[in-house]
C-alpha cells in the first residue's frame, strides 16, 4: 500500500507539470547514500530506491543501465554522444534527459553527473514522465513499459530506437549478472516469457534489411553524407591499417550517432557486444572520420563498450570483429600483424585510450590468424600514459619540459642535452606479459626532437645493448631499436638520457614492445 501511494504522488506531480521538481522518497533508506561516490555507493540499493521512488519496475530501471553502461561509471567524462553515468543521461544539441531530469529533481546536472543515486534517480525519474505521457500506469508489469523505455532512447531514428529497446528487453528477457570492479555483483533475473507491448512501434525493425556490399555478414546502415568523405579508395589512396576503436557507448548510439549531422565523426563498421552483429556505415572506399591522420588509409572498427569498463567485450564481438578484420586485411593485402591492425590509443596526435586495457589482444589476434598458439602480445607505453608499464624521471627538475600538442596523445616530455654524463634521463620499465622476443619501437614526434645522438640502453634477457639513434632526422614516426629476448615481468628496461654530445633537444614519447 504504501509503494502504491507514493506511485500516486509521484504520478500526480509529473501531471502537475514536467519540470516540477519531485521530492526525494520518504521510503529513503540510506540518505548518506546520496554523497557517496561510485566506489562505495551501494548499487544493489540505490536501484531498489530509486524504483520505488518513482513508481519504476526495477529490473526495467537495472536492464537499461546494464544496456548503456555495464552498471559502471566513467568518471566525470561523456559518452561519444556525452552521455552521464549509470544511466547514460544525454546532454547534446538534441537529447536533453541529463536537463530534463537535473530539473524535475530540482538539482544541478552536475550533481546527476557525480553522484551514481542521483544519476540513477535521474534515469528513474525520466521513465516515470514517459510512461506519464503515454497516460499509462506506473506499474510493475515490465511488459507495459515498452514504449516508455523507446521514449528514454530520445531519438527520431525509429530503427535505431527500436534497437536499443530491443536490447534492453533481451536483457529483461535473458537475465543479466556482473560483478563490477569495485566488487559489487547485480543481476537482473530472467522472465523468459516476457512479451513486450511495442505500441507505436509495433512492426518497426530494428534491423536493416539491406546487407553490406563490401563484407556480406554486416548490415548496411549509412552514415550521414557529412560525416566523411567520399573517395575511391585504394586507387584514391592505399588502404594499409584497420584501427580497433570502443564506442564509449552502446551499439544503438554509436548508429545514431553516426547518422546525426551534428556528429562529425563515423566509422566503417560497428560491433555488438551480446552477439556479434555488425553494421556497416560507411563503404570501404570512402573515408571515415575516426582516427585523424590515419583516415584516408584505414578501416575503422567500432566496438560496443566503454575502455574503462568489464563486461563489454564478448567472445562473440572479438570472432566476429576478427572474421571482419581477416576478410579486410586479405581484400586490401594488410599484414595480419600488430603492426598494421592498431588500436585508437596507439596513434600520434589523439587523445584517445580506447579500446583499453580490457581489450585481450593476444586472444584477439590469434582469432584474426586463426592460430591459437602465437604471442601477439603488445606492450605499448609512454611519457604519461601507461598501459603495461612505468616511466620514471631522474635529474634536475628544470631540464624537464612536459609539452602538449606533439607526440602520442598530444603530450610528451623532452630534456636539453647540456654536455653532462646522464644529467637527465628516463626509464621505460615494461610489463612484459609472456616471455620471448620482442622487437622495440620508438615515436618520435615532429617537434623537440633535435639531438643526432638519442642513447637508448637496452637491457634485455640476453644483456645490454645500447642503440644510437639521430632523432632529428624523424618526423612523426615509429622508428626501430632492434629485436631482443625478455623474460616475463618487469626485469627489462630501456634507459634514454642526454648524454648526447649535444645541446639539442631529446624527446620522450611513446614506446611498444611488439611480440615477434
Amino acid at each position: 500500500m504504501q509503494k502504491r501511494l507514493w506511485q500516486t504522488a509521484v504520478l500526480t506531480a509529473l501531471t502537475l507539470s514536467v519540470s516540477t521538481s519531485v521530492p526525494f522518497a520518504a521510503l529513503a533508506e540510506n540518505p548518506a547514500s546520496l554523497t557517496a561516490d561510485a566506489k562505495t555507493t551501494d548499487l544493489n540499493a540505490a536501484f531498489a530506491q530509486a524504483a520505488a521512488e518513482f513508481g519504476v519496475p526495477q529490473s526495467l530501471l537495472m536492464a537499461i543501465s546494464y544496456s548503456e553502461t555495464r552498471w559502471q561509471e566513467h568518471g566525470d567524462e561523456p559518452s561519444k554522444n556525452n552521455g552521464f553515468g549509470l544511466m547514460h543521461l544525454v546532454d547534446n544539441h538534441k537529447q536533453k534527459g541529463l536537463e530534463t531530469a537535473a530539473k524535475g529533481l530540482g538539482l544541478s546536472k552536475n550533481d546527476l553527473k557525480k553522484s551514481p543515486l542521483h544519476n540513477i534517480r535521474g534515469g528513474a525519474y525520466l521513465l516515470a514522465k514517459h510512461q506519464q505521457e503515454l497516460h499509462k500506469p506506473l506499474s510493475d508489469d515490465v511488459a507495459d513499459w515498452y514504449e516508455a523505455t523507446a521514449r528514454y532512447f530520445d531519438s527520431k531514428d525509429k530503427a535505431a530506437t527500436v534497437l536499443f529497446a530491443d536490447a534492453v528487453y533481451a536483457i529483461l528477457k535473458n537475465g543479466a549478472a556482473l560483478t563490477t570492479p569495485e566488487g559489487q555483483t547485480l543481476e537482473v533475473a530472467p522472465t523468459a516469457a516476457l512479451v513486450p507491448l511495442k505500441g507505436e512501434y509495433a512492426g518497426v525493425s530494428s534491423d536493416v534489411s539491406i546487407q553490406s556490399a563490401d563484407y556480406g555478414p554486416a548490415l548496411w546502415n549509412p552514415a550521414y553524407s557529412g560525416n566523411y568523405a567520399v573517395a575511391s579508395r585504394p586507387t584514391s589512396n592505399p588502404i594499409t591499417s584497420v584501427i580497433i576503436h570502443d564506442i564509449e557507448g552502446s551499439y544503438a548510439s554509436a548508429i545514431n550517432w553516426f547518422k546525426d549531422p551534428a556528429a562529425g565523426v563515423s566509422a566503417h563498421y560497428v560491433i555488438r557486444s551480446s552477439d556479434g552483429q555488425i553494421t556497416q556505415m560507411v563503404a570501404e572506399k570512402d573515408i571515415a572520420w575516426h582516427a585523424r591522420s590515419y583516415n584516408s588509409t584505414s578501416i575503422g572498427i567500432e566496438h560496443e563498450g566503454y575502455a574503462n569498463q568489464t563486461g563489454w567485450y564478448t567472445d562473440s564481438m572479438y570472432r566476429a570483429s576478427a572474421a571482419l578484420v581477416r576478410n579486410i586485411g586479405q581484400k586490401y593485402g594488410i599484414p595480419l600483424t600488430r603492426d598494421n591492425i592498431l588500436a585508437h590509443s596507439e596513434l600520434w596526435g589523439n587523445t584517445h585510450t580506447d579500446p583499453g586495457k580490457y581489450w585481450d589482444w593476444n586472444y584477439y589476434m590469434q582469432l584474426v590468424n586463426q592460430n591459437m598458439t602465437k604471442n601477439y602480445a603488445v606492450v605499448n607505453m609512454d611519457d604519461s600514459n601507461f598501459e603495461n608499464g612505468s616511466f620514471t624521471k631522474y635529474g634536475p627538475a628544470e631540464y624537464w619540459r612536459p609539452i602538449t600538442g606533439y607526440g602520442i596523445h598530444n603530450q610528451m616530455t623532452y630534456t636539453n642535452g647540456n654536455m653532462y654524463t646522464i644529467a637527465n634521463y628516463g626509464i621505460y620499465k615494461p610489463n612484459i606479459p609472456t616471455a620471448g622476443s620482442y622487437e622495440i619501437k620508438v615515436f618520435i614526434p615532429s617537434n623537440y626532437a633535435g639531438t643526432a645522438g638519442a642513447r637508448y640502453v637496452i637491457t634485455h634477457a640476453g644483456g645490454t645493448t645500447t642503440k644510437v639513434i639521430a632523432q632529428k632526422d624523424y618526423s612523426n614516426e615509429w622508428v626501430s631499436l632492434g629485436t631482443y629476448t625478455f623474460a616475463a615481468g618487469t626485469a627489462g628496461q630501456v634507459k634514454l638520457g642526454d648524454d648526447t654530445g649535444d645541446k639539442a633537444s631529446i624527446a620522450f614519447d611513446g614506446i611498444r614492445f611488439i611480440a615477434r
